[in-house]
């Protein structure tokens, strides 16, 4: 998996929102899980693995609704989390 899979999740997930389609959210949710089931066992950051999952299904459940910033924050919230975690391992 790794970056590219974290890269091509943010893509899906992007275009889902944006177009308000919920597969590919789902689909991008598929794709960043194992980074979110590895981060989660750290004990320095036991939430971060949850809160991206958390945004995603937001984002997938609300993306259907007729304004898209809901499920656009989700996507936010996401592209957030894969910066921090960029950061934590290139420190």
């Amino acid at each position: 998996m790794g970056w590219p899979s974290l890269i091509a999740a943010l893509l899906l997930v992007s275009a889902g929102a944006w177009f308000r389609k919920p597969a590919p959210i789902w689909i991008g949710l598929v794709l960043m899980l194992p980074m979110a089931l590895y981060v989660s066992g750290s004990p320095a950051y036991p939430f971060a693995g949850i809160i991206p999952v958390v945004a995603l299904v937001v984002a997938a459940v609300t993306c259907r609704l007729p304004n898209r910033w809901p499920s656009l924050a989700g996507v936010g919230v996401y592209a957030v989390s894969l910066g921090g975690l960029a950061y934590i391992v290139v420190k």
